[in-house]
Parts: structure tokens; C-alpha cells; sequence
């Protein structure tokens, strides 16, 4: 799909998608079809390949106003909707039910996706590899970091936006209370919403630029209008299972010696308005890494890509540093996929 002015709602062309866009699928080895997006400077060999990893409920088309960036920087971008969103596969009858079997599952997804579809692509016969760059948000960033851990030699370079290292509603709760809580409840209700959860409704972002997401009206929206031309995008709230796995996950990712293991270069957005993650976490997260560099954006909600010019900027301006000193300027660097 080049996207059709016909096929597409009424937004400004920036949230509409860039010249070149196409559309594909793939099944995975279980048989599921996850969705992607790709999008490619024409006429040039890119700097770099950016993987696109969405956070929770999002979909490649909230990202086409970022592709058009990337697309000016002379960078590549690549998109994958994981299982549960997008047009992705779902897990349950009910669409909206966000559901989850395991991390471990977006893990293997994605490095399914790499390794069968993007390496292919990211390969020139001028220049050999061509660089693999992480830009990811939230949850996307919570499995990009146990991708890092798994496959150290992959990405040239990693940008985790807010990434949820922890879950800040449960971030008060003593460990195990919190971990038994969870277990107890999947095992009992493990395919139902958690408490006060439902279907999609707009209602969630109605207040466009005054809610916890975005301070930009503009982009704040992009979501409900998306999720409103084309019901299949929509996802509610998450179920039990989901909490579960997601607090364990978060478990995985902060036990000793983990994320000092991870030696790609990383660059750490912390939101000041921060409402979804946990702050604390990524504080930490940001000592422990070896090569960290961590950006605290004081008035930034949770979704800095979709933040204000000014937050958004000052995000872009610490990405390009980060590809340039260990992408366009270390291209040596690279080993072979």
C-alpha cells in the first residue's frame, strides 16, 4: 500500500504515509502473521536501518510522521506490529482484549523479522552491512532491551523511549505481594480485562493535548483517528495474563548482572509527566547499562515521539549524536548478520 488519499482519514500530510511507504506480512514459525511498514530513501544507500518497535496498543501508521524524519536524516525505517495490536495476529476472540502468552514470543518475533526480512535489506554490495538502529517506546523498548541482552552483535545502537522497566501503578507494592498478586489473578482470570479494564473507546484520549500521552494536540490524536478509520487497529485494555507476564518480565530485566550484560550503546529518554513507567527503573537502568546516555525531559509526557516540537527536538537532537558517533562514523564496527 502506497496509500491512497481515498483509503486515508483526514489528517495533515506529516501523519500521512511518506512517499514510497509499502505495506507486508509475514507468518512466524507458529503460523501467526505479524504486519510491518517499510519506508526507504530513494536514490541513496541509507546511513542506517531503523527498526520502528511500538509500544503497547500502537500501530505503524502513528509512525508515519516519524519515517518522513528519519527519511530527511538519510535513514531507513522498518516498523513491526507485535502480536496483540496493528494488524497483527490476536490472541483472543475478542480483538480488543490485549493479550500476551510471553515476552519471550516478541522476542523470537522479532528476531524472526530481522534475520528473515531486514538483513536481507540491509545489505549493499558497496558498502557490505548496513547498520541496524533500535528506536523503540515503552513496552517496544522492554523487549528491545531482552533483545539486546540475546543477540548482543545485531544493532549498531539502541533508542529506548520511556521504557517500561517497571510498571509505575505497582511500583509502590513490595516484590513478591505484587508478584503473587499477579500470579494469582492470571491463574484465575487470566483471559479477562484487569479491574475497571474494557474495550476501546475514544473516551481515553479525548482531552487531546491535556492528557498524560502528548502535550501536542495535533499528534495526540493521531491515535484515535487512526484506531477510528479502521476498527481492526483497535485494542482495549490488557487482560491478567498480560499484567502478569509484563511484571515479570519486568523481573527478568532487573535481575543482577542483566542489563550490564548488554553492551550496545544506548541512549534513555525519562519523562518527567511520566504516568505509565516507572521513573526509578530507568533511572537505575541508566547506571547499569554500560554504555548508557540518559535524557531526562523534564516536560515530556509518556509518548515523546508524539510530544511537543520543542521535547521532540531535543529528542532528535540526542538520536542524531547517537548515530552519528556509532553509526556514521564507526562504520567499522560492524560484524557480519
Amino acid at each position: 500500500m502506497t496509500g491512497s488519499r481515498a483509503s486515508l482519514p483526514n489528517l495533515e500530510q506529516r501523519f500521512l504515509p511518506p512517499d514510497g511507504w509499502r505495506w507486508h506480512s509475514f507468518r512466524n514459525p507458529q503460523g501467526r502473521i505479524l504486519r510491518f511498514g517499510t519506508v526507504s530513501p530513494r536514490g541513496q544507500i541509507p546511513h542506517a536501518v531503523v527498526i520502528g518497535l511500538p509500544g503497547l496498543s500502537e500501530f505503524g501508521e502513528k509512525y508515519f510522521e516519524v519515517a518522513s524524519d528519519l527519511l530527511k536524516r538519510n535513514l531507513s525505517f522498518w516498523v513491526l506490529d507485535w502480536q496483540g495490536q496493528g494488524l497483527s495476529h490476536r490472541h483472543l476472540k475478542n480483538r480488543h482484549k490485549r493479550h500476551i502468552e510471553s515476552f519471550k514470543e516478541d522476542v523470537a518475533d522479532l528476531h524472526y523479522f530481522l534475520m528473515e526480512y531486514v538483513k536481507h535489506s540491509a545489505v549493499h554490495p558497496d558498502v557490505g552491512r548496513i547498520p541496524l538502529v533500535m528506536l523503540s517506546h515503552s513496552m517496544g523498548a522492554h523487549i528491545g532491551l531482552r533483545y539486546l541482552h540475546d543477540h548482543p552483535d545485531m544493532f549498531a545502537c539502541a533508542a529506548l523511549l520511556a521504557p517500561m522497566i517497571g510498571i509505575k501503578a505497582l511500583e509502590a507494592l513490595p516484590f513478591l505481594f505484587a508478584h503473587g498478586l499477579a500470579n494469582l489473578h492470571c491463574t484465575a482470570l487470566g483471559q479477562q480485562y484487569v479491574y475497571g479494564g474494557c474495550n476501546w473507546t475514544p473516551d481515553w484520549r479525548k482531552d487531546y493535548g491535556n492528557g498524560p500521552f502528548s502535550g501536542d494536540p495535533e499528534r495526540d490524536r493521531i491515535h484515535n483517528v487512526w484506531m477510528e478509520h479502521d476498527p481492526e487497529l483497535q485494542v482495549g485494555s490488557v487482560t491478567f495474563r498480560w499484567l502478569r507476564e509484563a511484571y515479570s518480565s519486568c523481573a527478568v530485566i532487573r535481575r543482577k548482572q542483566y542489563l550490564e550484560a548488554i553492551k550496545t550503546p544506548c541512549l534513555l529518554t525519562l519523562s518527567g509527566q511520566e504516568i505509565f513507567v516507572e521513573n526509578a527503573a530507568i533511572l537505575a537502568a541508566a547506571q547499569r547499562l554500560p554504555n548508557a546516555t540518559l535524557l531526562e525531559l523534564s516536560d515530556a509526557r509518556h509518548e515523546v515521539l508524539m510530544e511537543r516540537d520543542e521535547i521532540r527536538d531535543g529528542f532528535f537532537d540526542a538520536f542524531d549524536k547517537l548515530v552519528r558517533e556509532h553509526v556514521i562514523e564507526k562504520p567499522e564496527t560492524l560484524k557480519p548478520f
